[in-house]
Parts: structure tokens; sequence; C-alpha cells
């Protein structure tokens, strides 16, 4: 829940979906990653710099061992 009571405070959020780039892949893989390895590397990528601001390290280390189980489960 996210409660703000300040009348000149404006709060927002935003969301990315979708797929990997098929550019992406078939660049990666015509350099002789696997197709998993491969998006793993654009995942990765993706996320690597809102990870790095998490200040916590155990939060931080939390996140990118959730990400890399989620991925692989694909």
């Amino acid at each position: 829940i996210l409660l703000i009571d300040e009348n000149d405070v404006t709060a927002g959020h935003a969301a990315s979906i979708g797929q990997v780039d098929p550019e992406d892949m078939y660049y990666l893989m015509s350099r002789g990653l696997d197709k998993a390895t491969a998006e793993r590397l654009v995942v990765r990528g993706f996320l690597g710099s809102v990870i790095v601001e998490i200040p916590v390290k155990e939060v931080r280390d939390e996140m990118i061992a959730t990400i890399e189980e989620k991925l692989s489960k694909r």
C-alpha cells in the first residue's frame, strides 16, 4: 500500500513486459551462445541498472538469486 499524505507530492510507477528482441537473440546465438544463456544475458542486462541501485547488499543478492531461479526454470 502506498500512502501519500502530502498534497504537493507526485507518485508514479512504470512497468515493462514483453519478449526479448529477436535481433538481440540472433546476435548472441550467432556467437555461439545457446538460447537460454542468450536470454539470461539480455534479461540481466535489462535489469542490471536497476539492481545495482539497491542499497542493501542482502536485498540485492536476493533479487539476483530470484531472477536467476526464475530464468533457470524457463
